[in-house]
């Protein structure tokens, strides 16, 4: 996966998520089980890595400190409080962590992958999604064209290639290359783009 991942080098480990503001949608490390990027309501965005740390040389606090060495020079570079990092919990030879995001863009570039919020009409141009052709109805369960997936004007467009859940804040309109979990709640496989048409919660 290309991203800020628990990279683990001796006791020196690389890690990267998401989120930001005070939203009813939010993940914490103690709760979350799998990798997951939450999309909120006012576009910050939050997500979580989990990975294994089961070697007895790795250290929660050195684990800490070295995320928190690559937010602040993140941050340095890119502006005050764009990331920030939520929670850290290790527990049962697994580290969680999630952080905050000012936005899909500062989650992209820290993590090295890509990862984009478009309008309908700018996802209809939209080079890196014109081999998606079909789309399922998150309602109805039936196959629709890209055209009619695309077609709703004011409607929010997530376009993301990693294996992780995405949780949206919103309403789930219409989906590809990924399978529904629950309501709002999809599991992407990272094996190709995946593309979710969703309305924001008013």
């Amino acid at each position: 996966m290309k991203k800020v991942t628990l990279v683990l080098l001796g006791t020196i480990f690389l890690v990267a998520m998401t989120g930001c503001g005070k939203n009813k949608l939010s993940i914490t490390a103690e709760d979350v089980t799998t990798n997951t990027i939450v999309i909120k309501e006012d576009n910050t965005v939050q997500s979580s890595i989990v990975e294994d740390f089961d070697k007895d040389y790795y250290s929660q606090e050195e684990l800490e400190a070295f995320i928190n060495e690559e937010v602040t020079d993140y941050n340095e570079k890119n502006g005050e409080d764009q990331i920030k990092m939520h929670s850290i919990h290790v527990a049962d030879q697994k580290a969680s962590v999630v952080f905050n995001y000012n936005d899909i863009d500062d989650y992209a570039v820290f993590n090295g992958i890509n990862a984009k919020v478009l309008t309908t009409s700018q996802a209809l141009q939209d080079d890196s999604i014109l081999s998606v052709v079909e789309f399922v109805d998150a309602k109805s369960g039936d196959t629709v064209s890209r055209e009619t997936a695309l077609s709703k004007e004011g409607a929010t467009v997530l376009v993301i290639q990693e294996p992780l859940d995405i949780k949206i804040g919103g309403t789930i309109l219409y989906y590809s290359n990924a399978q529904k979990a629950e309501k709002d709640v999809l599991k992407a496989s990272g094996e190709n783009v995946t593309v979710v048409v969703f309305e924001k919660k008013k």
